[in-house]
């Protein structure tokens, strides 16, 4: 009957990392407090994140986040990245529209949630 907000992780999605496409790491660890932010160019999405725990694959969060194309906020314990493509998108528009990161990260809140009832959160 109506249309309600929602986010990609209440709908299931859980990103494994550390592992190739469809394969599944035999010890997953969850982002603390599992409430993992990507920046993408069409919003700020909340998602579920695995990072892998068994031991395949490099054991530094950091590293597994940059294998999928994903920069992350912080070296310790990230629970925020940002894509590959909203960071060459802010880099272009900073070189020709002088775009602040604040007027950036404000417009890609506005792909989120343009009410500005529930502004995204970011950690």
């Amino acid at each position: 009957m109506y249309f309600t907000t929602t986010s990609l992780k209440k709908l299931g999605l859980r990103i494994q990392l550390g592992h190739r496409f469809g394969e599944k790491c035999l010890n997953p660890e969850r982002c603390t407090n599992d409430d993992f932010i990507i920046i993408d160019t069409h919003g700020i999405h909340e998602v579920g994140i695995d990072f892998c725990g068994c031991g395949r694959s490099d054991q530094r969060h950091t590293v597994q986040l940059l294998r999928a194309k994903l920069f992350p906020a912080t070296i310790k314990q990230p629970k925020t990245a940002a894509t590959t493509r909203v960071l060459e998108l802010f880099e272009l528009l900073g070189y020709e529209s002088k775009a602040s990161a604040f007027e950036f990260y404000h417009t890609l809140s506005r792909f989120t949630d343009n009410t500005g009832i529930s502004p995204p959160k970011v950690s």
